[in-house]
């Protein structure tokens, strides 16, 4: 039983240092707080988290909204099977 539970614990930490941590400066926009993006500059990126290509942007997305703050622009993201209707809209 030990055995089991030290490698689980072991499988869960590996997983957590591979998932790719989300930058504190990426907003994710909704149906509920969309309007948000018409004041200042915004760079947003719709995503379907199945895409092998938005999944490939990912970490560089990451990257690009830690620097939003030295831009001066907000940068966002869109998941569009959680929000379909917010594709359509742009």
């Amino acid at each position: 039983m030990a055995i089991k539970l030290t490698a689980t614990l072991v499988l869960l930490a590996a997983l957590v240092v591979v998932t790719e941590a989300k930058s504190k400066h990426l907003i994710g926009l909704t149906e509920e707080n969309w309007r948000d993006l018409l004041t200042g500059e915004w760079m947003v990126e719709f995503h379907a988290p199945w895409c092998p290509a938005c999944k490939d942007l990912q970490k560089a997305w990451n990257a690009f909204a830690d620097w939003s703050k030295d831009l001066n622009i907000k940068v966002a993201e869109v998941d569009v099977t959680v929000n379909p209707g917010l594709s359509g809209r742009f």
